[in-house]
């Protein structure tokens, strides 16, 4: 009887801290990051330019049944704006997305740096932010909502 109690102990000394990790695990894989709150009217995403002309980069979520599709804007050395998804083609299952430091936009997956001046991003190995399209219409930067829609499987 002491030897099967032992074992058993033993046994339970293995599988409490598995357990532990791959709870801890998946709690962290499931949260979403979330900025900036937009909401859609009229089939689009409007932002004042004036909230986002400025050279800084902004990040912004627009939650859609419970997801967040989470993306940025950004002006390059010419003064354009450009609008990105938070996610890339090679990282985005790993759902951390980019963080601006200095003059650089960097994946936090990976590490690769892109130069925020720069008017097109090169494919660095397949990670490389993924372009949104948006246009200026009068005072604001306007995204259709169904572009934002086409990138939602990176954020699920």
């Amino acid at each position: 009887m002491r030897q099967s109690l032992s074992s058993n102990t033993s046994s339970l000394i293995f599988i409490f801290p598995s357990l532990f990790f791959a709870i801890a695990i998946t709690a962290c894989g499931s949260r979403q990051l979330e900025y900036k709150l937009v909401e859609g009217r009229d089939g689009a995403v409007t932002i004042p330019l004036k909230e986002i002309n400025d050279g800084d980069v902004h990040f912004y979520t627009y939650k859609n049944k419970g997801t967040n599709i989470n993306f940025f804007i950004r002006m390059d050395g010419k003064g354009s704006l450009h609008a990105h998804f938070d996610a890339c083609f090679t990282c985005f299952k790993y759902k951390k997305g980019y963080k601006v430091e200095g003059t650089e936009i960097v994946c936090r997956e990976c590490n690769t740096k892109f130069l925020l001046k720069e008017e097109r991003w090169a494919n660095k190995g397949g990670c490389v932010p993924i372009d949104i399209s948006s246009e200026i219409i009068g005072a604001n930067l306007v995204i259709n909502i169904d572009k934002i829609l086409k990138g939602e499987h990176f954020f699920k």
